[in-house]
C-alpha cells in the first residue's frame, strides 16, 4: 500500500525524544539535519556551543590540548583508542566544528599526516582508501575542505587503481560521499557517481552484516548510515535503494525508534555506557532521516498509529 506522507512510514512520533535538550551534541544535528535549521540560527548556536563539554565527547577530547597537540603516546590510528579515531567519532557524536582545539588537531593533522596522497596509519605506510575517507568526511564536517592536503585525499581516492575494490566494502563509499556532501563547492561528478553506485551495488549484495545498526560507524557501515548519506546527499529515488529501505523500516520499533546493534568498541575512551540491544537516538536519527527522504518514493507501507496532523 503506498502513502501520502512520508511520515505515516514511522511507528510514532520520535522528534521530541531526538530533540534531548541534555544532550546538546544530539540536540544541534537534529536541528540541522532533521528539523532543517541553518546552522547559524540561535538554538543551534546555543546547543552547539555545549557539546563538547557533553559525553561521549568530553572524554573522547579530554586529552587534546589547545594547541591540536595530544596528551597521549597512543598510536595515531590504533584501533580505535588513538587520536585519529577520536577525531572521527567526536565529529560522528556532533562535536562542535567550531571548537578552537579540534580546529587545531585538524589543522595539525594535515600539516603532519602519514602517507602519499592519501592517509596512511603510519610513517612508510601504504594508503588506505577507506581510512582516507573516514578521515576526510571529519575533516569536511569541520570545515577544511579547501586545505591542500584535503584536497590531495580526494584527488588520491579519484586515481588510486584498487578504488573499486575498496570502496566495495561500504566504508569508503559513505564516507566519502559524506565528504563530498559537506563541501558543496567541490566538483567531482565522477568520484561522487561512484560512490553512489557502490552504495547501490551494496544494497543489490544484501549483506546481512549491514542489517546490523551502529554508531559511530569507524571501521565499518550499515544500512541506516548508507541510506542517511544517500538522503544527506539527495541522491534521487532508485529502485535499488527499495529493499534497502524496506529492511530498515521493518527495523523499527514503537515510537519511530531503532535499537543499537553494534556496541561501541571497547577501545574507544568514553566514560558512558552505551550498550548494544538499546534504543539509540542517533541510530534513530539516521533512519528517520532516511525515510523521511525515500519513504514516499520507495511506497513503504503505512505504520504510523494515527494520521499526522
Amino acid at each position: 500500500m503506498s502513502i501520502v506522507h512520508a511520515w505515516e512510514s514511522l511507528r510514532g512520533d520520535p522528534m521530541s525524544w531526538l530533540l534531548d535538550e541534555s544532550r546538546p551534541n544530539l540536540h544541534w544535528r537534529v536541528l540541522v539535519e532533521f528539523v532543517r535549521r541553518p546552522s547559524s540560527r540561535p538554538a543551534v548556536i546555543r546547543a552547539r556551543g555545549g557539546a563538547d563539554a557533553a559525553e561521549p565527547i568530553a572524554s573522547l577530547l579530554a586529552d587534546l590540548n589547545p594547541n591540536g597537540t595530544w596528551e597521549t603516546d597512543v598510536g595515531y590510528w590504533k584501533p580505535c583508542s588513538g587520536p585519529g579515531w577520536r577525531i572521527v567519532a567526536a565529529v560522528q557524536w556532533g562535536a562542535d566544528p567550531t571548537d578552537p582545539r579540534l580546529q587545531a588537531a585538524a589543522e595539525q593533522f594535515l600539516e603532519t599526516a602519514a602517507g602519499e596522497g592519501g592517509f596512511a596509519r603510519g610513517g612508510g605506510g601504504d594508503p588506505v582508501p577507506w581510512l582516507t575517507a573516514r578521515m576526510l568526511h571529519a575533516l569536511a564536517d569541520l570545515g577544511w575542505c579547501r586545505h591542500p592536503r584535503f584536497q590531495e585525499g580526494l584527488a588520491w581516492l579519484e586515481e588510486e587503481a584498487g578504488f573499486d575494490d575498496a570502496i566495495a566494502c561500504g566504508v569508503t563509499a559513505v564516507a566519502l560521499l559524506g565528504a563530498l556532501s559537506a563541501c558543496p563547492d567541490q566538483r567531482r561528478p565522477a568520484l561522487r557517481s561512484r560512490a553512489v553506485d557502490s552504495i547501490l551495488r551494496s544494497f543489490v549484495e544484501g549483506r546481512r552484516s549491514l542489517s546490523r545498526l551502529g554508531h559511530p560507524c569507524l571501521g565499518r557501515t550499515d544500512l541506516a548510515e548508507m541510506l542517511w548519506a544517500l538522503a544527506s546527499a539527495d541522491v534521487p529515488f532508485t529502485p535499488e535503494m527499495g529493499p534497502a529501505l524496506a529492511r530498515l523500516q521493518r527495523r523499527q520499533i514503537e515510537g519511530g525508534r531503532w535499537r543499537r546493534d553494534v556496541p561501541v568498541p571497547e577501545s574507544l575512551p568514553v566514560r558512558v555506557d552505551i550498550v548494544a540491544g538499546k534504543p539509540s537516538q542517533w541510530v534513530s536519527l539516521r533512519c528517520v532521516t532516511a525515510l523521511m527522504r525515500y519513504a514516499v518514493d520507495a511506497k513503504l507501507p503505512r505504520m504510523y498509529p494515527e494520521r499526522p496532523n
